[in-house]
This record gives C-alpha cells, structure tokens and sequence, in this order.
C-alpha cells in the first residue's frame, strides 16, 4: 500500500455540516454587505511579491516572515496573497475603476489568505477572510462610518452575542510625525532590552513597536505616549465626529491607543473587534483606513477603509443553536437609495432603520449631486430614491416616478408603503 498523504500542516478540510455551515456563514454576510449596496469582487489567489512589498512594508511581519512564495518560472516573483486589501486597489487601478462616476467604490470578497507561522487555535496557514474595501479619491465620512457599522452589526447578528469594539485613531501624516518624534524620545533609552522586531522597527516603523506581542516589550508599551494627545485639531475634530455618528447609529465601542494593526499603509481610523468571552481567539475582525497605497502601487489617488474577518475565529465563536440557524437563507428584499441633502447623518440613521427592516440599501456619497445621485440610483436598478431634505422625506418610486412626500417623523408609513407596494 502507498504512504498516505495528508492535507498540510494548518489547512483545514470543511466536510458535509461543517461545509453547510461555512457556506452559511458566508452567504449571512454577502446578503448583509447586499443590504448596504456593495458588490462583490473576485481578485487572484496569487500576486507579484512587489505588489506586497510596496502595500504592506518589507518590515512588516507578513512580508519579512509570513509570505508563501511560488517556484520563480519566469521573470516575476510571486506569492500566495496573505491578504486582500492590496490586490482589490490593485485590481481597480488596472481597471481604471478609479474613474467610474458611482463612487465611493464598495467591493466585498471572501476567500483563502495564506500566512506562513505556527498553527495554533484560529490561526491557520491557509485560513479564509471575508471583508469589505471602500475606495474614493474623496472619501467621505459617510463611508468611513458605514464601514464600521457594518462590520460590528453583521457580526453582532450572525454571532448573536454582545462584541468589543475597539478603535484608535491614527490621523493624518502631520499627527503621525508628531506622534513619531514622542515615540522616539520615549524608546530612546528603553529599546536596547526590547526584541530583535523592536528594535528594527525603531529605526524602520516605530508605530509598529505598539504591536509587540512579547510580554517584556508589552510591558513597556503599556506606559508609551498616546497619540490621541497628538493629534492635529482637524485630527481630533474629524475623529470626534465619527465616534459621535457611531454613537448615533448605537455602535459601542472603546477607544484603545494602543492599536495600530500590522501593516504599513494604515492610517486614519483603525479598529478590532473581540468576543469578551472568549478573548484567547484574538481579533475576529479589524481594519482601518488609508490614504496612499493606490499611489504606492503606481495608481491615482485613491483613499481607502476596509476590513476583514477571520472566518475560522467566528467558526469557532459560534454557539450550537446558532449554527444550526446560519444554514437558512435571506430573503432579499426592496432596494432603497438614500441620499442626504442634510449631510448631518440623519441618512445614516435613516438607512440603519430600513436595514432592520429587511431592506436593502445604498447610502449615496455627500459629494454627488441630486441629478448624479438620481442617475446612480437608475444605474443600480433601485426600486426606491429616498431624499433627505431638511424637514421632509421625499419617495420617489423609480419605476413609476411617482414621488410621495413625508415628514422625517414618518417612517414606519414609509416602511407601511414599501410593505404594501
């Protein structure tokens, strides 16, 4: 008899249930990014190394360690993707989506990512990411909040339990060099007894010094400058107004200065998110945002936010009777536009209201006008274009054209019509 062969050291195989509930799990969370108006996209499964390097950091772990690089047959190195951020921007410059007229951009993806490191519980070699990338070369703050929405309330729903968010802000390359300059001062005397990544990153990434994971380094991290205390005023003012919109959209969250995530482009806002109760699987999702990675990669301006969630960790986060309930679909139901003339968020939470609903819905940029939002919303098919003007609420059926005005108190006779019609 031959010698058998098994699968890698960690990968996994997903076999009758456990394949059903994957699959579940995955159609939960493309239905719930439909509801917000995103469409999916399909990048490769491997890419040039550069693309990588450029992205992410040639310091960063998943470069210097983590990176499964394929037999070089030709001119170019390539590598099995470890994440997806970079491919999808990738893939938009060369497409040149970045001149679309319907922005902000919004792709969702799920598929395997490929780390090199020690197997461990929810920490695989090959492992799956299911995520969301916004991308504007004026991204708005509509954009950057509904990101976050989504992420905590889709997981909030499909885990059905109570999750950490936390959030730090990193701000703008003015904010950061401040920043930089109080690392640098607080390391200067500390970094010689720190580990060997520490002390690289001193002199090539200090940011990513707040990532250690040794206990003697976390240690002296504990006690590091802060960089909400230097944040520029637009810094602060722009942070503040996206955790007052997350407070208005009742997202909780807890604000952690020490989260800066592991890869080079981040910048602006970045977040984890974590189940208390089980907090040895580490994050379940997280994100951020960025400003210059298009640029870096040979592409337009082009600012960024996106996620991604470990979808082994909410494998393994999921109670018995909710699994059993994933394998049921969605049903998907009328489309709605929302377009905010207020621009003071009242749309986001208009479109919050209709997503509980069982509505699907596109939440329209702030830097389009009502004749482009209308064009948009034609283009995208929607059954209904919701305008939110400064007392009223106008309908307008996009089949018929038929437009029924409504004060802002009426939503439920808006949702009562929608039922009906």
């Amino acid at each position: 008899m031959s010698e058998r062969i098994n699968k890698p050291r960690g990968t996994s195989d997903y076999l009758y249930k456990d394949a059903d509930l994957f699959s579940g799990v995955v159609d939960f969370l493309f239905k719930n990014a439909s509801s917000y108006g995103i469409n999916r996209i399909e990048v490769p499964m491997y890419e040039e190394k550069r693309l990588f390097e450029r992205t992410s950091g040639e310091d960063s772990d998943i470069v210097h360690k983590e990176m499964f690089e394929l037999v070089n047959r030709g001119d170019h190195d390539y590598v099995l993707r470890p994440e997806f951020t970079a491919s999808i921007n990738r893939s938009v410059i060369e497409n040149k989506l970045y001149a679309s007229p319907d922005m902000p951009l919004k792709f969702s993806y799920c598929g395997s990512v490929f780390r090199y490191g020690r197997p461990q519980k929810g920490r695989l070699r090959e492992f799956h990411q299911f995520g969301c990338e916004y991308l504007d070369p004026k991204l708005d703050i509509y954009s950057i909040v509904e990101c976050i929405e989504f992420l905590y309330k889709s997981l909030t729903s499909l885990l059905n339990k109570k999750l950490v968010l936390q959030i730090n802000y990193l701000g703008g390359g003015e904010s950061r060099a401040n920043y930089t300059l109080a690392l640098k001062k607080y390391y200067a005397d500390k970094i010689s007894s720190m580990c060997e990544d520490c002390q690289r990153r001193y002199e090539t990434n200090i940011l990513r010094i707040l990532d250690c994971k040794v206990s003697h380094d976390k240690e002296i991290n504990a006690s590091s400058p802060s960089i909400l205390d230097y944040l520029t005023l637009a810094d602060a003012d722009l942070f503040k107004k996206i955790l007052s919109y997350l407070n208005a959209l009742e997202v909780p969250y807890t604000i952690d200065p020490s989260i800066v995530r592991g890869l080079d482009y981040y910048s602006g806002i970045v977040f984890e998110i974590y189940d208390p109760d089980n907090l040895s699987l580490g994050a379940i999702g997280a994100g951020g945002e960025y400003d210059h990675l298009a640029e870096e990669i040979g592409g337009q301006p082009l600012k960024g936010i996106g996620f991604s969630i470990g979808l082994e960790r909410v494998l393994l986060d999921l109670g018995e009777e909710r699994k059993a309930q994933l394998i049921a679909e969605f049903e998907r139901k009328t489309d709605i536009a929302i377009y905010d003339e207020r621009k003071d968020g009242t749309g986001l939470t208009i479109g919050s209201y209709f997503r509980k609903k069982g509505y699907r819905v596109r939440m329209l940029s702030l830097n389009k006008s009502i004749s482009s939002a209308v064009k948009e919303a034609d283009r995208l098919a929607c059954s209904y274009f919701l305008i939110v003007k400064d007392s009223t609420l106008s309908l307008k059926n996009m089949e018929t054209r038929e437009q029924i005005d409504y004060t802002i108190e009426d939503l439920e006779e808006i949702a009562k019509y929608l039922y009906q019609n």
